[in-house]
């Protein structure tokens, strides 16, 4: 167990957004702080740390904290960071820099902050946001991952992907390279409506020229829109991104420990991200690939609160202590299923 005295610091960084809390050695959350991306494959090292710094000094003078006082441990759940070697040397080089962030820094993937959020024991991370990710993170530490690899190599199921799906699926139709079943009317309108363009040729400068990975995802809620409103080809996307979001759960089944899947509503599979504000709509497609008993039991949580919670303490185990967190509290069952022999 902690000393209240202590502070703990996490930070979950996206693609898009950030947000850091401090909570207290007796599981009292202190402070919240929202800031940019601190994605460094997009913005940079150097970008990054900076970004990082500022958001644990707005902390501390949230607190009315001395900006020399370090806290116990922060950890830093963030997107890009997949490879330990580079997790290393990104706390080796934050400490250097700033050594009055923390004594001490820990550097994991985003899932891994989601995960500990949501099922503190362990358990399946499926994120899809801006981009898309899976991890597994075991009751004995250990852990596998499926995608993550960016919006040129991977990203299934993500909102960018969701989005870039949309425009291709519209040129190919127009350039009769592929044969669509549905219209591709509403998803047209929707597509030049978003970028406010006359035609398909002006969309080239958001794609080469003045490209943003968040905007260019942010076309995936107009989509979701239409689709709700019962759009054909909008709705088989949205099928499809559930398909692959439960591609990325059966890639990682053989990495899961058995205790995971005993474990009372199965295996907990955590869902982070604003694509999965659009479930229903991602549910069937879901269904069709994990269902009929290829997963026998799971439960789908969704956090409640900032994951960042979970990079506090992933930090806090760092040091061997437990925050006493009501981490039940933190989540919210988003759909649970069950195989009926």
């Amino acid at each position: 167990m902690a000393n209240k005295r202590e502070l703990f610091c996490g930070l979950e960084g996206g693609a898009s957004l950030s947000q850091l809390v401090v909570v207290s050695g007796d599981g009292r959350l202190l402070a919240l702080v929202e800031g940019p991306s601190t994605n460094h494959l997009l913005i940079g090292l150097s970008e990054c740390q900076a970004r990082i710094k500022w958001m644990v000094d707005r902390a501390k003078e949230e607190l009315g904290l001395n900006e020399d006082i370090r806290f116990s441990a922060l950890g830093l759940s963030l997107s890009g960071c997949e490879q330990e070697d580079m997790n290393r040397a990104l706390e080796e080089d934050l400490s250097s820099r700033y050594p009055n962030l923390a004594k001490t820094v820990i550097v994991a993937s985003d899932a891994v902050g989601s995960g500990l959020t949501a099922s503190p024991k362990g358990g399946l991370v499926l994120i899809a946001g801006t981009g898309s990710n899976a991890l597994v993170v075991n009751p004995d530490g250990s852990s596998a991952r499926c995608g993550g690899w960016g919006h040129l190599l991977g990203d299934e199921a993500s909102a960018f992907w969701i989005s870039l799906k949309a425009v291709k699926t519209v040129l190919n139709a127009e350039d009769n390279y592929l044969s669509v079943p549905y219209s591709t009317a509403t998803v047209k309108n929707t597509v030049l409506n978003y970028f406010q363009v006359k035609d398909k040729f002006e969309l080239l400068q958001f794609c080469y020229i003045n490209f943003s990975k968040s905007f260019f995802a942010g076309l995936c809620v107009k989509i979701a829109k239409a689709a709700q409103e019962g759009d054909p080809l909008c709705r088989e996307l949205f099928f499809e991104a559930g398909r692959a979001l439960a591609d990325h759960v059966m890639a990682l089944l053989p990495k899961v420990h058995k205790s995971l899947m005993e474990d009372e509503g199965g295996l907990p599979i955590v869902c982070v991200g604003s694509v999965f504000k659009s479930w229903e709509l991602l549910k069937s497609g879901f269904l069709a690939t994990l269902g009929n008993g290829r997963l026998r039991e799971f439960t789908l949580l969704r956090p409640k609160t900032s994951s960042a919670l979970g990079a506090a303490l992933m930090a806090a185990r760092k040091l061997k202590r437990e925050l006493p967190v009501a981490f039940g509290e933190h989540a919210w069952v988003m759909y649970h299923y069950k195989h009926s022999s």
